[in-house]
């Protein structure tokens, strides 16, 4: 074997386990990820049921009256889910939507239309956190768009 060829060689051998290491690491990194995400949304079922029951009583088919006392109630309640720790689950959309349903909640005029709409946002973006009304990979935006869409019918709602 001449020398140029013996470099050739080398060369060749080191790109390959350099290329080698690379697939290998992101391969890895890639499981480790899936690994978390599966574990996420798992936890975060379990939280999620717990906190979905909770909301029972501002759910659209109004079976329950929802008065000021139930209204403090279910803030309490919620306060109590978050800082057991469901809180720390929580999406970034879906613990902006936990915090408008505590603001409502906060400022309750006794109109439950005013409250429905804000649980429901909640319970959407909940869904959507576990893989729930799963829309297809190729339209990813269509998740902060329904939930625009049901701040629209929300001030609509309350405008009323």
């Amino acid at each position: 074997m001449t020398e140029p060829q013996f470099l050739s060689a080398i060369i060749a051998g080191a790109v390959s386990l350099l290329i080698s290491t690379v697939v290998a690491a992101w391969s890895q990194r890639k499981k480790l990820e899936s690994d978390y995400d599966a574990t996420l949304r798992a936890e975060r079922l379990i939280e999620y049921r717990k906190l979905w029951q909770i909301m029972e009583p501002i759910g659209w088919y109004g079976r329950h009256e929802i008065t000021s006392k139930t209204a403090k109630k279910l803030l309490s309640d919620l306060d109590h889910w978050y800082f057991e720790g469901g809180g720390l689950l929580l999406s970034d959309i879906s613990y902006q939507s936990f915090e408008e349903l505590l603001q409502a909640l906060n400022h309750y005029d006794g109109v439950p239309e005013n409250l429905r709409p804000v649980g429901s946002k909640l319970r959407t973006s909940l869904t959507y956190d576990i893989g729930g009304r799963k829309r297809p990979l190729l339209r990813p935006r269509i998740r902060q768009q329904e939930l625009e869409r049901a701040d629209v019918i929300a001030s609509r709602l309350s405008s009323k």
